[in-house]
């Protein structure tokens, strides 16, 4: 064994040792002093808000829209958002719709069609809006997706979601907002200031917000432990499994 290899053993045994002795494995509560809302409280937050379908609404995954055409009603459709963002019309083929309005949705429809047709004239009406969702991924109990319910906070949405892992990196949640076009931006939300303080949360969710919680260096750690040193250690059990955190 060479002398850069067992150096690198030793490193990450004693960042083993670390995980071991300090108690890593113990989950502090994600639910901050003076806090409104407890885990068991998420129904109070009131049912998924209806959006108004406005001018500015812009069409998600599972709506439902009523293409017209004025001239030409034989082209006339009913049909969904698929789960992909698009919609299949006979005048045009494929489209990706979401993110647009139903305006700008009439536009992309009249330049699709006008080498079929002539001179068409398209609306399109959001008759059924899909079910809100936030989707939550990372270093929490259940990654996948939760009902958006009226004004909630990225907290609310992580205590529906199982809560952060002992591995989250609270103080750099991301926050990805869809935009047109397929784009996303991005912030930062500090999380460890409403877990640990109590500061008030400013952050409401939209929907198809992604909220990623990324791990600490304390999960990164566990994670080279399982990919890493239990191959070379076949005995070592889980990180936290079986210890007493006493420190005896």
């Amino acid at each position: 064994m060479s002398p850069r290899v067992s150096a690198r053993m030793l490193l990450v045994a004693a960042g083993v040792a670390c995980l071991l002795v300090t108690g890593c494995s113990s989950k502090r509560s994600s639910v901050p002093p003076g806090a409104n809302v407890a885990p068991g409280d998420i129904a109070a937050l009131g049912p998924a808000p209806v959006p108004e379908v406005g001018p500015d609404y812009r069409i998600q995954v599972g709506d439902e829209l009523h293409v017209r055409f004025l001239h030409h009603p034989e082209m006339n459709e009913q049909l969904p958002v698929r789960p992909d963002g698009r919609i299949s019309l006979g005048a045009t083929g494929q489209i990706e719709v979401v993110g647009m309005t139903p305006a700008q949705l009439e536009t992309a429809i009249v330049d699709k069609s006008s080498d079929r047709l002539r001179n068409p004239v398209v609306t399109v009406v959001v008759t059924k809006v899909g079910e809100q969702r936030v989707y939550i991924g990372g270093e929490v109990g259940k990654p996948g997706y939760v009902t958006l319910r009226n004004d909630m906070t990225v907290l609310q949405a992580v205590l529906q979601a199982g809560d952060f892992r002992r591995t989250a990196k609270l103080d750099g949640v991301l926050l990805l907002t869809p935009q047109a076009g397929g784009t996303f931006s991005a912030a930062r939300v500090n999380m460890e200031q409403v877990v640990d303080e109590g500061v008030p949360e400013r952050v409401r969710l939209r929907p198809n917000d992604i909220v990623y919680v990324p791990p600490s260096t304390v999960g990164e750690m566990i994670n080279v432990v399982d990919l890493y040193v239990r191959g070379l250690i076949p005995v070592l059990p889980r990180v936290g499994v079986g210890y007493s955190l006493s420190g005896n």
